[in-house]
């Protein structure tokens, strides 16, 4: 299979949940930018990713949707001079209309190269997918796991994203009918779960994930080779990681998916190592109990309290 790899610098962002409904600002205020090329779709060694281009020269605008694993959730990202005005930590609303997903966050600076400002975010497209963590936050017993995906067939019914911020305009993009791009998307990690060595038939029979029994110690290792230096400098940490697990139950590998590192954070103390010493699992299960290899994602963070 052939790999496209490429990669951008930016920092990922948790997820904030919010019950306030949006206040959008009012259609002639909003900046509206029309699609000007088509979808392009790249799978690298550990991901997908689908982007599109909106905006005329000056207000040209990327925007993206990007997966590390199977999941009914998405890293989205919108890069452009309309966010210019645009502050970080402040509420921010953003809307997948007419008929998908909403919610109130916050977003961390940062920049996408070239496109400027950008406004980074996790979470389900449409409002069916509740599960936003992917398959490791799902109630399992009520719905088993086997190989998430974005719900294509309501992504039918969503068309623009809105971003709203208080004070400033709303940006709307008009992405177009978003269910062939969740299909795309959904075939993509498909492909890219055959290349990490895995039986794709096999993992959709997968009725529960591995599990890590001793979470508690491997995060209480994890803290302890938070590196000195590194404390000392505030320096902070983004990892996203994929375990192997036997069908033994055993360690079988760790793989680093992403990285947003600070300056002098030491590799050598990696997150993985813990897991690998340390750790004990569970092996994934199919609804007839049958133990079977299978992956498990984890994200670590590292932030040094204000």
């Amino acid at each position: 299979m052939n790999i496209s790899r490429f990669v951008f610098a930016i920092t990922s962002l948790g997820l904030a949940s919010s019950a306030v409904q949006p206040t959008f600002a009012a259609e002639d205020e909003a900046k509206i930018l029309e699609p000007v090329g088509p979808w392009q779709l790249d799978m690298g060694e550990n991901k997908c990713r689908i982007a599109r281009v909106f905006g005329e020269d000056g207000q040209q605008t990327m925007f993206y949707l990007e997966q590390w694993d199977p999941s009914s959730a998405a890293h989205w990202l919108v890069a452009g001079p309309p966010l210019e005005k645009y502050k970080s930590w402040r509420d921010t609303r953003f809307q997948f209309g007419p008929d998908g997903a909403e919610d109130e966050f916050r977003f961390q600076e940062s920049t996408m190269g070239e496109w400027g400002n950008a406004i980074s975010h996790l979470s389900g497209l449409t409002s069916s997918d509740t599960d936003k963590d992917g398959a490791s936050g799902s109630d399992e017993a009520a719905k088993p796991r086997g190989l998430p995906g974005m719900d294509a067939e309501a992504g039918a019914n969503i068309n623009r994203l809105t971003l709203s911020q208080s004070g400033r305009p709303a940006v709307v993009l008009e992405l177009g009918e978003m269910k062939n791009v969740m299909i795309a998307m959904n075939d993509c990690m498909a492909n890219l779960v055959e290349h990490w060595g895995f039986d794709v038939e096999e993992q959709k029979s997968v009725q529960s994930s591995p599990k890590v029994t001793n979470l508690a110690r491997v995060t209480r290792r994890i803290v302890d080779y938070y590196p000195h230096d590194a404390r000392r400098k505030g320096a902070q940490a983004d990892f996203h990681l994929r375990l192997t697990v036997g069908a033994d139950g055993s360690f079988k590998s760790c793989t680093l998916l992403n990285q947003t590192l600070a300056p002098d954070f030491d590799m050598e103390r990696h997150p993985c190592t813990a897991f690998e010493r340390i750790g004990e699992f569970e092996p994934a299960l199919t609804a007839n109990g049958t133990p079977v290899e299978s992956f498990y994602t984890v994200r670590i963070r590292y932030v040094m309290p204000s």
